[in-house]
């Protein structure tokens, strides 16, 4: 398991360092994550903020996917039990994925910066959170739908011109 690899292979300090901001509540949940062995763990701000959560926390890829799957949520009931399924999700996985992407992020920098002065320097450079981060998937959001909404308008007056 990811999260318990965290933990035998890095240090709580640099944990820490990496994570900055609410360190303390990552820790104590990946600890009890990684005793147990389970995936599961409640996160609130994850259940409430979403994508946003996860572009505060630089989780990019998974915020991007995360507003992908948001397109099915269109669909009439189907999409109502989707998206009740990702927030809900999100609030109990979130504590994982954030501890896999703290994990692989820690390994990959371990790897390029061998000296461990620079590679505390990086840690804090490159983990933490980010207000960008929840802009940058606010505006990713606006994006994927104006492209959605240009695409069926175009579709829209294909149909409306194919009928003369």
């Amino acid at each position: 398991m990811v999260i318990r690899k965290l933990f035998e292979e890095f240090d709580e300090n640099t944990i820490r360092l990496y994570v900055q901001k609410n360190a303390d509540y990552y820790i104590a949940k990946w600890r009890l994550m990684a005793t147990s062995g389970s995936k599961t763990s409640w996160n609130w701000a994850a259940f409430f903020f979403t994508a946003n959560w996860m572009g505060y926390r630089k989780m990019y890829l998974y915020a991007f996917i995360y507003i992908v799957l948001n397109i099915a949520t269109l669909v009439p009931i189907i999409g109502l039990v989707l998206w009740i399924l990702l927030w809900v999700g999100v609030g109990v996985y979130g504590n994982y994925l954030y501890g896999q992407k703290t994990y692989e992020s820690l390994v990959k920098l371990r790897n390029e910066y061998p000296n461990e002065e620079i590679f505390k320097q990086m840690l804090v450079k490159h983990g933490g959170t980010s207000v960008f981060g929840v802009i940058l998937v606010i505006l990713m959001g606006f994006i994927i739908y104006a492209v959605l909404a240009a695409i069926g308008m175009a579709l829209l007056n294909m149909t409306e011109y194919s009928e003369f």
